[in-house]
């Protein structure tokens, strides 16, 4: 090679070492030494610790720590679960619950709804309802039709299957209302409330109750007494796959939220709520042995619709996001489900559907790193990353379609999920954001919004099993939202001087 080739060579090696070198600092995001300090700082224990953060208009990566570590997400599963829904479904999606008559039976067809008879919707519905006020009406648009009487009440709930429970959730959980059975027809979120308060005849006697939906379909036993001293500490048992509970505790005020326990087999639960509802107007029906689950071999092509119970996919996502409540999760993995194969709904095809989402709009890397064991996070079985999660959110953002009623769904500080969190500091940009918890899991992912020009920051981070309080871990999460907020709003353009100022 002559020598003024070699010579020219050396430069080229020279300026491609000084890139190599500095390529680990170009690839520095600017919230990097913020998170740092942090981690530095905050005691957060022997805990795996996963962050990423990430600006969507750009896709530069403003900050991370081990962002591909695959961990327990809590209830940040349903970021993935309720962004699965809404592409699946489309926002306009409704849940239809249908009453039918076919000669003198009755067939209640479930869709999935879990927010049929559910209290906080009915609240929101112009006019306000109750529970009460809801069977009534669909006991009376039965009774203006029914002029022979009711015979038989069949449950419809094959747009899911019958796994009530997911065999991978906590035993002894399985009566708590946030292990509610998740069914193709349910009613008042599939539990019971128990509403407490001391008896006039003083301690020791049994406490007064009321339980709302009030039917003759379960069983309470109360076993709590009265007392003049202490906390309240009444609570409910449901030992076995039966609609028997039992009241334990003491009760020295009247409680001020009610004490929920979830039941079990809620579609024939919803059929024993119509039929005595159909009862209460005077609508001859049969006993409670005359219930029973539709088969394979029932088909209604004859039947009468007589009435209609509808709930929007928006209210579902709301209910699924800013109050975290994981029926309605569970019910949007099932209904995808089923909407994607026709066959009934399961969290097996509901993970499936999910998963081709996340390789179809994140790639096959994404989608083979996540297990999906149930739609809620309440499952100790299911593992994503940050990564995974951020690049889900971001591709969500991209799509003005899916991103308002996305984002609609999502918490702010103070409301749902968020109730206490972000009190003691002042955000200059908006935080929309899902947490989760379980023991030792603590979770925080969502976005930061401008308010005046709309940009959003994505970001999400997840701690498992650290021995430090969960204290810290949130104490970590808001103190990092406020470093990302801090930086969103110093990118702001610099305001111009009104002409002749």
């Amino acid at each position: 090679m002559p020598r003024t080739s070699r010579r020219a060579a050396l430069p080229a090696v020279l300026v491609a070492c000084a890139l190599a070198l500095l390529t680990p600092l170009a690839l520095a995001g600017p919230l990097d030494s913020d998170l740092n300090d942090l981690l530095n700082h905050i005691d957060l224990g022997d805990a795996q610790v996963s962050v990423l953060v990430m600006d969507p208009v750009t896709n530069r990566v403003l900050a991370s720590h081990n962002p591909n570590l695959a961990l327990i997400p809590a209830s940040n599963q349903k970021l993935l679960t309720s962004g699965a829904a809404l592409i699946t479904l489309g926002e306009s999606f409704v849940f239809r619950t249908e009453l039918l008559l076919d000669g003198t039976r009755l067939i209640i067809r479930g869709s999935g709804d879990p927010g049929l008879g559910d209290p906080v919707l009915l609240e929101r519905s112009d006019p306000p309802m109750t529970v009460d006020d809801l069977l009534e009406r669909l006991a009376s648009s039965v009774a203006a039709r029914a002029q022979d009487g009711i015979t038989e009440i069949i449950a419809d709930d094959r747009v899911f299957d019958r796994q009530y429970a997911h065999p991978s959730w906590p035993e002894k959980d399985l009566n708590r209302w946030y292990c509610a059975e998740v069914a193709g027809l349910g009613f008042h979120t599939n539990v019971i409330s128990v509403f407490v308060s001391p008896a006039p005849e003083g301690p020791g006697a049994a406490p007064r109750v009321s339980v709302q939906p009030d039917a003759p379909v379960y069983t309470l036993n109360n076993r709590a007494r009265t007392t003049t001293s202490g906390a309240n500490s009444a609570w409910i048992a449901r030992p076995a796959p039966a609609n028997v509970f039992t009241l334990f505790g003491d009760v020295r005020r009247p409680a001020l939220a009610p004490i929920r326990a979830s039941i079990h087999e809620p579609p024939l639960f919803t059929a024993g709520l119509i039929r005595s509802a159909l009862h209460n107007a005077g609508v001859p029906v049969p006993s409670n042995s005359a219930l029973r689950l539709a088969s394979d071999r029932d088909q209604f092509t004859n039947a009468e619709t007589v009435a209609v119970v509808m709930t929007a996919l928006p209210e579902v996502l709301r209910r699924c996001n800013t109050d975290s409540h994981n029926l309605y999760a569970e019910a949007l993995i099932k209904r995808i489900g089923y909407e994607v194969t026709s066959d009934a709904g399961s969290w097996a095809n509901g993970a499936a559907v999910i998963r081709m989402l996340l390789s179809e709009r994140l790639g096959p890397d994404h989608a083979s790193s996540v297990h999906i064991a149930d739609g809620s996070g309440m499952s100790r079985n299911n593992r994503v990353s940050p990564a995974t999660l951020a690049a889900w959110l971001d591709s969500i953002s991209d799509d003005p379609a899916l991103f308002t009623p996305f984002v609609d769904s999502l918490a702010a500080p103070g409301e749902g999920t968020l109730t206490s969190r972000f009190k003691n500091v002042s955000l200059d940009n908006q935080v929309r954001a899902e947490s989760g918890y379980l023991t030792g899991v603590y979770a925080l992912s969502g976005y930061l919004i401008d308010p005046t020009t709309s940009r959003r920051i994505v970001f999400s981070m997840i701690i498992n099993e650290g021995r430090r309080s969960s204290g810290n871990a949130r104490r970590f999460h808001e103190a990092f939202v406020v470093d990302i907020d801090r930086w969103l709003t110093k990118q702001r353009p610099a305001r111009a001087d009104a002409l002749g100022g």
